[in-house]
């Protein structure tokens, strides 16, 4: 299978966390996954120009927009669950 963008394993933990957690701030996100800032607004950028997450003015602090999960594109991607377990050896929920 060919991807449009390339989705390491830390771009998979951030749309994992965005799937089930549902929408968040980058800073919510790094302090769940525990991964840097830089990397996760780097993933935030990757799954946005792969149409896997989408940008959401937050209207209670604008300083803070929300991420959110384009749920068809991530169940095309767990259909394809290899992905999941080889790259980043995630357990998803079903």
């Amino acid at each position: 299978m060919s991807l449009p963008i390339n989705l390491t394993k830390s771009t998979l933990i951030v749309l994992n966390k965005l799937a089930t957690e549902g929408p968040m701030c980058p800073a919510e996100i790094a302090k769940k996954s525990g991964l840097a800032m830089r990397t996760v607004t780097l993933a935030l950028k990757t799954l946005q120009s792969g149409l896997f997450c989408r940008k959401v003015p937050n209207l209670h602090d604008m300083r803070k927009p929300m991420y959110h999960a384009n749920q068809v594109k991530v169940n095309e991607l767990q259909r394809k669950s290899e992905i999941w377990r080889s790259i980043a050896n995630i357990h998803l929920p079903r």
